[in-house]
């Protein structure tokens, strides 16, 4: 490396680089250096190294709950300014989707992993689909229009797989940490501006390819991508584009049920376990990697990428810790079988849950960056 950096040294700041790349993937070489106190040679082989070793893999991360902006802005401009009012609610159709997570219980023999990937595959809906060892037999992480949408399509699923007797719990969920990949059937599915859609099927293949790499897949200029990045990214339909390991550094994938007991005990300190977290983040790379929460039977589920069984027992008794009022049980994930989890050392600096503690005084004050920063050649040295 061009500095002869030390291997500690060398390890740290490729850390800081997976940071820096988590919450802005399309970071320029020389804010990677700035940020790293290095040159731009430096960083760049820094970049490199990390995303060999890790399998970095760039991509968009989209808020599902802000898409009904830009889905109802389309349509509306199909009405006239005078009949939008009247027509909203009776005529629109419904615009939007939810997050759902669906597991599934076999009974007795268990279907083939081809079988399950067949059963699955047609549909837009699954976005992550993995085997479980525990309490259900698999989990899929969904993507629906409506909770119909995905009762309708795990009720499909159940008859592909008639030769087999399952049982399939599907419930609505909201996200507090974390991602997974959307895959391109669902982007397909959003009802927005074409030159959107296509800006995020180019962030899909290659969330780090310029803007005139993108454009020209779909005969657009540069500066028609640039735009749509801009509207996606204020409305906050683009949240950010980020990376996940397809390459991760830890064997074990556990996800963890937190079922509530005391529902005031629980709202009272289920806080303090992110506090934790972002007290930490600066000594240790972030292990979650999904947290949402489960309104029927009350609970939060936890998705970690940990280092071993030793390792699933100690956080497991730091969340028990923290989150009072629960009864904690776990699966782990045995295989994946579609779909890529959301696995990345994230900076906590940048979740709502620092954002809570920051208005209380509890933590620095972070400037984030602007929109306006965004470049067309991230890669540009």
């Amino acid at each position: 490396m061009g500095d002869g950096l030390e291997l500690k040294n060398k390890e740290e700041l490729k850390g800081k680089v997976l940071r820096l790349l988590s919450v802005d993937a399309r970071m320029s070489m020389q804010d990677i250096a700035n940020s790293l106190k290095t040159t731009k040679i430096n960083a760049y082989a820094l970049f490199n190294e990390a995303v060999g070793d890790y399998g970095m893999k760039f991509v968009p991360e989209i808020s599902i709950d802000k898409l009904w902006k830009w889905e109802f802005i389309k349509r509306a401009r199909l009405r006239t300014k005078r009949g939008i009012l009247a027509e909203a609610v009776d005529e629109l159709p419904a615009t939007g989707f939810s997050e759902y997570i669906i597991f599934i219980k076999f009974i007795g023999k268990e279907p083939k992993d081809e079988e399950i990937v067949k059963a699955a595959e047609n549909s837009y809906i699954p976005q992550f689909v993995a085997r479980l060892k525990g309490e259900y037999s698999l989990m899929m992480y969904a993507v629906a229009r409506s909770y119909e949408d995905a009762v309708q399509f795990t009720d499909s699923m159940e008859k592909q797989l008639s030769k087999y007797r399952m049982l399939a719990y599907t419930t609505r969920i909201w996200s507090s940490f974390g991602f997974f990949p959307m895959n391109k059937k669902l982007m397909d599915q959003f009802d927005i501006f074409d030159t959107y859609k296509n800006l995020l099927f180019g962030l899909s293949d290659a969330g780090r390819n310029t803007f005139t790499e993108i454009g020209k897949v779909f005969n657009q200029g540069p500066a028609q991508m640039l735009y749509a990045y801009d509207r996606l990214a204020r409305t906050e339909i683009l949240k950010r584009v980020t990376y996940f390991e397809s390459k991760p550094k830890n064997s074990t994938k556990v996800v963890a049920l937190l079922k509530v007991q005391n529902e005031k005990l629980f709202e009272e300190t289920k806080i303090n376990w992110f506090a934790k977290l972002i007290k930490d983040y600066g000594r240790t790379s972030n292990e979650c990697v999904f947290v949402c929460e489960l309104p029927n039977p009350k609970s939060m589920m936890l998705i970690a990428d940990l280092g071993g069984k030793t390792r699933v027992d100690k956080f497991l008794a730091g969340v028990r810790s923290c989150i009072k009022g629960i009864e904690p049980s776990k699966m782990l994930i045995t295989r994946v079988l579609s779909g890529n989890l959301g696995i990345r050392d994230f900076d906590m600096r940048y979740t709502p849950q620092y954002r809570s503690l920051e208005r209380k005084g509890a933590v620095p004050a972070l400037h984030a960056k602007s929109i306006e920063s965004v470049v067309e050649n991230p890669n540009e040295l």
